[in-house]
């Protein structure tokens, strides 16, 4: 599993605005990928200006991933005017329950 990391800072009246971006564009766009796994957003809890992280995972197949990832910071960098920076990571080791609670690693 690969991992493509998003970090950027926002002003707190931005979060609703990078929020409904990441629901309403990037989740519907990364869904279409063949690889794509599932996505989280963290927040600082820091005021005014608090850091996010956007973690999207991949079972590998990144290469298909770059165009909607490249939007994606094209977005934040349009509502925060600040440039994320972006990393990719190997997953070693996750581990999620499912509603039903079942425990799923990899």
């Amino acid at each position: 599993m690969k991992s493509r990391m998003v970090q950027f800072y926002v002003q707190s009246d931005e979060v609703p605005l990078i929020m409904a971006a990441i629901s309403n564009e990037v989740i519907p766009r990364f869904e279409q990928q063949p690889h794509f796994l599932g996505l989280t957003v963290l927040k600082s809890d820091a005021e005014p200006r608090s850091e996010m992280v956007a973690t999207s995972y991949w079972d590998d197949g990144l290469e298909g991933s770059e165009l909607e990832s490249q939007r994606f910071v094209d977005e934040v960098i349009r509502v925060t005017g600040r440039n994320p920076s972006r990393k990719v990571f190997d997953v070693l080791y996750a581990q999620v329950r499912d509603s039903s609670g079942t425990l799923s690693t990899e």
